[in-house]
């Protein structure tokens, strides 16, 4: 469910006064995180690196009341809202090489759940197949996932929209390497400064590298192909 914010009440409410007027909002952090045990876990279960890393994105912010926080619509009128769930679209390649996107894809705790619905939502996108609206949708908060595999950076500007006004944070990581026998990722969280501050993006980087430092390597995963 979502439950109407009053801004007037809201402890936000001079951060949100302040940005959400700004003709961008939006500001991010570009940061070096770890993933040698994620690394490691995708292989040892023969299952997508883009679908784990997607789930302990998920995993971090559900911990963060900050990214319950959004924009919706309601009559055609936009207001903050509390939401109490979260969902992600991720994009992928189809094909000819072009750009798709995912239908939403529900964030579950369970992670062999929520990898085998990546792995059915990306598998949909990448034959092209029509786009649906998942159950509840618009009681989520929605966050955009997406990934180059091809290359690391030290940069990053995600495409945003601004015909409407947009609170959905943005997540992108890029080719893993290697370094002093380490597998690392440049990972980029760009967040409405309305909604989210430093502060939360970097609850958010430390939640996101401790999970994976705490990441069993022993579990085993249902294996999805």
């Amino acid at each position: 469910m979502r439950a109407k914010v009053d801004v007037d009440k809201w402890k936000r409410k001079l951060a949100y006064e302040t940005f959400s007027d700004y003709d961008d909002p939006y500001t991010g952090i570009v940061t070096k995180i770890n993933v040698t045990n994620l690394v490691n876990y995708c292989k040892q279960n023969n299952i997508s690196f883009y679908g784990c890393m997607t789930y302990f994105v998920l995993n971090s912010m559900s911990a963060i009341e900050a990214f319950y926080y959004g924009y919706g619509k309601e009559e055609n009128e936009i207001s903050v809202y509390k939401y109490d769930v979260l969902a992600a679209t991720a994009t992928v390649i189809n094909k000819e090489n072009e750009l798709n996107f995912t239908r939403y894809i529900e964030y579950n705790d369970d992670i062999s759940d929520f990898i085998l619905d990546f792995s059915n939502a990306t598998k949909d996108a990448s034959r092209n197949c029509p786009y649906y609206k998942i159950p509840n949708l618009e009681n989520m908060n929605k966050i955009n996932i997406t990934c180059i595999p091809w290359v690391s950076f030290s940069n990053f500007k995600d495409a945003v929209t601004f015909r409407e006004k947009n609170s959905k944070p943005k997540v992108c990581w890029g080719k893993y390497y290697l370094q002093d026998d380490k597998c690392f990722l440049d990972i980029s969280l760009l967040v409405n400064h309305a909604f989210q501050d430093g502060y939360h993006m970097g609850v958010f980087f430390n939640s996101l590298q401790q999970n994976i430092y705490n990441l069993e390597i022993e579990k085993h995963l249902v294996k999805v192909r």
